[in-house]
Formats: C-alpha cells, structure tokens, sequence
C-alpha cells in the first residue's frame, strides 16, 4: 500500500490540523496495519469502500472492503487499545489529522454523534461537500489533493482562535516534566475539575485524565522508536511512570506488546507514523 504523508501548508491551519495522510492499494491483495493511541483526531475519507468498525469491547478493528461507489467518511481517534484494520482489495483513502481540540474550530457538533457516523465529512460541512468530493478523487495527485482540501478547511474555519482555556491547559499538559494530576491541573487553571471535564469532553472528546494518560503514551513510544536500545528502567523515568513495570504494564495496554517485543515489530513512516504493517 502506498502511503504519503503531507505537513498543512497553510499558516492558519497549522494551529489545527498536523498534516494529511494518503493511502492507496490498487491491487486486490489483502493489507493489514496497526496503529496506536494518539492524541489526534482522523478524519478519513474513503473512495468506492465500505467500512465496518468494531470497537465494542476488547475490540478495535475496522474493516475496508470494496464499496458500492459511494463515498463514505469516517471519525477515528482516542483508541485505548491498538487500532488494527484490515483492508481487502483496493482503496484510496484521504485523512485529515486534527490536532486536539482542532476539529471544534470548524464544527458545533458533538462527538458522540460523529464517533457513530459513517458520513462525518457532511455531518461536519451539511450541503458543503459534494463539490469537495469531486474535486478531490479527480485528481490522483496527493499534493493537488492537500491543496484542495486547505483551500476548503481555510473557508469553512468557525473563529480564528481556539478557547483560550483549553489553549493553556494543553500548553500546560506539555510543558510538564513531572507526574501530572487532574487535580493538579485544575489548580494551576484555577478551575474545578468539573469544568476541566467538560472543556476536555466538549472541546477534545476525552476526559482531561485520558488524555494525559495518551499523552505519556505517545512520549514513551516516540522515545522507544528513536531509541530503541535505551534502558526500560530510564524511559520510565523519564515519561514520569513510577516504576519499569508500570511503564511495561501501560505500553502493553496501549500497543498490545511489551516495549522489547514492541522495538522489533513497528516501522516509523516520515519520522511521523508509528505503526505496524503487514501484508
């Protein structure tokens, strides 16, 4: 499968949105990935694909088999398991990688309707789209793509600010060098956690407690995909986890693997995705 990663280009985008990714197979083998928790927010735009989603349970699975010429969107993201997907025949695939709390900015709607949908992209921009659609899958061309896809998100922006609230708590979440408590972060915002747990749910989609918890996820495995042969014991420490086998026991929840069977199984895509494909 072939895979492109491309940076926003655009100045105003870049403070919500990390990039855009591109996957394409035009063969009818069988592909499958793994990917894991993040941070961000997948907004995935299928082709002539139909794509079933499992996530009940121990389950995070989704899908993608051979459509009926119909395009369909998709919402991914806050996985607290591994994300695998299984794709049978062909696809081209278009996602847009928001950062946290970036898909707000261009919408009212609430997550726990989008998570459902398998037309999010009209969910999102109702009667904005059709146009989009065809622009976008005619051409073949991923940055005319990305271009194209700048162009639209630019027009359809809510504000050009983010809540100033939320801003300083992730600014706060990533400057830490120290174990973070959500009670600790509500006092340095001089908020209750109430109000933390709705700015986080209303603006992010997780809990303020999740989404550190990812947050230290993403570090650790960053570090261990860099670094592969770093001690366990120092990479604990460092990505504020109280001891070796709780780092062990968190990286085994997220990824489905112990960090040194982790180490030889992931490949890093564009110094950006982490991830285990498989044919």
């Amino acid at each position: 499968m072939d895979t492109l990663i491309l940076p926003v280009r655009h100045l105003l985008l870049r403070r919500y949105i990390q990039s855009f990714l591109f996957f394409k197979e035009d063969t009818r083998q069988s592909f499958a990935y793994t990917t894991f928790p993040n941070t961000n927010v997948c907004l995935a735009i299928y082709r002539n694909n139909q794509v079933i989603y499992d996530v009940n349970g121990p389950t995070n699975h989704c899908k993608v088999s051979k459509g009926n010429g119909k395009v369909n969107s998709r919402l991914y993201g806050f996985h607290r398991l591994p994300f695998s997907v299984s794709i049978a025949g062909t696809i081209d695939q278009i996602c847009i990688l928001f950062k946290p709390g970036g898909l707000r900015c261009f919408t009212h709607e609430g997550f726990s309707d989008l998570w459902q949908s398998n037309e999010v992209l009209e969910d999102l921009f109702p009667g904005k789209t059709s146009g989009l659609i065809d622009l976008l899958f005619s051409t073949d061309t991923p940055v005319t793509r990305a271009n194209l896809l700048e162009q639209f998100l630019v027009s359809r922006l809510l504000s050009g600010k983010s809540n100033p609230l939320l801003e300083t708590s992730l600014r706060l979440i990533e400057q830490n060098t120290g174990p973070l408590t959500v009670n600790g972060l509500a006092a340095a915002l001089h908020v209750n956690e109430s109000t933390l747990y709705r700015l986080f749910l209303d603006h992010i989609g997780q809990s303020p407690k999740a989404f550190c918890q990812t947050i230290r996820f993403r570090h650790a495995l960053s570090t261990l995909a860099v670094r592969p042969e770093g001690k366990l014991t120092q990479l604990a420490y460092t990505h504020n986890y109280y001891d070796q086998a709780h780092y062990i026991k968190d990286l085994k929840q997220f990824t489905g693997f112990t960090p040194n069977q982790l180490k030889h199984k992931f490949s890093v895509e564009q110094s950006e995705l982490i991830w285990i494909p498989a044919r």
